[in-house]
């Protein structure tokens, strides 16, 4: 599928052509805007680097040599090549703004608020990257999502629960290595489509580019915090602050750059703002991922939590959630149907479960308890979803074959 070409700016002859509004965002946001439009023509050098060597190495020695070096350390891979080296003298520096400490005390009770944050990363994180098709691209081109919506969605959850482990971002960590692994796949993709004739640089810039990998943070930190609180699930301001800094650790171990690695959530909120005034425009592919997410894996989670003959009203109850998510524009461009009862409902119910939360909160060892229940629940759930999509791996570089090839996957 080609992207349609738009009239690029005179001025601005060097941004990819699907971008928009490029002369206001220059106006509004200076050299932050040139920062980031520079980004979308850049990928990570040193995992792309690593994965160049993949052809001389072999994917799956490759893949060992990584696995070798996130739980053991490099010196423990013989024949190391200077790539991985290169890649692990930056993973194994810890950057001096980091206290992981400190961390780990202020986010201990966050999974008390498990179920809402599984409905946040389907209804909100997810669903707010498709809402730009240059970004989207690559999973069209690989065939990751419509192909199975439940999978990629567990996959991504794999992640977010081992980098949310309390110690899931030390080194050596699950956590750490599933990051790592995260950013090696992004590299594996970008060396494949970049050599497809599928892939058009010029419209869209370069696959998974630093523009875009830097608004990954906005999906899984403000996005997510903004959702919780719109449902009556806020956190306390010492673990917003914590939630934070711990994504500003995950950018710098994805390979964000620092002049676009977001510090805290005025920085996220500008990245955002410059994001949706410049995404290229939603396409039917956008449509499709949604009704993907919808179909196979949010309205039967819905219904897992209502009673039968209450199921008639999972699809307007993740229409509501979603248009709360992501505003009604965003929204009547993805094709989300409109569910204004609902949605009314929701909004009314967001404001009085904060306050019953809050009380929560604030009566002694209520929050541990909920904390050891929102585990409870968050390993059963685990266990219900990979038993009810057939999933067993973690990320998709060790993902069964079948479908589409995946340039992770060894072939």
């Amino acid at each position: 599928m080609v992207a349609t070409p738009q009239i690029r700016p005179e001025a601005h002859p060097e941004i990819p052509t699907t971008a928009r509004n490029v002369d206001e965002a220059v106006r509004r946001f200076g050299a932050k805007a040139e920062t980031y439009f520079a980004g979308m023509w850049r990928g990570d050098e040193l995992a792309d680097a690593f994965v160049a060597d993949f052809a001389e190495i072999g994917h799956g020695k490759a893949m060992k040599m990584l696995r070798t070096a996130c739980r053991k350390g490099i010196d423990a891979v013989p024949n190391a090549p200077q790539s991985l080296r290169d890649l692990f003298a930056e993973l194994d520096t810890i950057p001096a703004w980091l206290d992981l400490d400190w961390i780990d005390d202020h986010t201990r009770h966050l999974p008390r608020y498990t179920r809402q944050a599984g409905i946040t990363l389907g209804a909100a994180s997810l669903v707010s990257g498709y809402a730009n098709s240059a970004a989207s691209r690559p999973l069209e081109l690989t065939g990751r999502y419509v192909e199975n919506a439940g999978m990629r969605t567990i996959e991504v959850g794999s992640w977010l629960i081992a980098i949310n482990e309390r110690g899931g971002l030390r080194r050596y960590s699950h956590g750490f290595e599933l990051t790592v692994r995260v950013r090696i796949i992004h590299a594996l993709v970008r060396h494949s489509l970049s050599r497809s004739p599928e892939w058009d640089e010029d419209a869209w810039g370069v696959p998974i580019c630093q523009a875009f990998l830097a608004y990954t943070l906005i999906e899984f930190c403000l996005i997510p915090l903004r959702g919780m609180r719109a449902i009556g699930a806020p956190y306390q301001p010492d673990e917003v602050e914590a939630y934070y800094r711990s994504w500003r650790y995950v950018g710098h171990l994805l390979g964000i750059e620092e002049n676009l690695l977001p510090v805290n959530q005025h920085d996220q909120e500008v990245l955002e703002d410059l994001y949706l005034l410049t995404r290229p425009e939603v396409d039917d592919y956008c449509r499709s991922l949604v009704a993907a997410i919808n179909e196979e894996f949010l309205v039967p989670e819905i219904e897992e939590i209502l009673p039968r003959q209450l199921h008639h009203m999972a699809p307007p109850t993740v229409a509501a959630l979603e248009r709360i998510f992501l505003g009604d524009q965003i929204a009547d461009e993805l094709g989300v149907d409109r569910a204004p009862r609902m949605t009314a409902v929701l909004r009314v119910l967001g404001p009085i479960l904060a306050t019953l939360n809050a009380l929560l909160d604030r009566m002694p060892g209520v929050k541990p308890l909920r904390t050891r229940l929102g585990l409870r629940y968050r390993d059963k759930q685990d266990e219900r979803l990979r038993t009810r999509y057939g999933v067993q791996h973690d990320l998709v570089d060790d993902s069964p074959a079948g479908g589409k090839a995946h340039p992770a996957r060894a072939h």
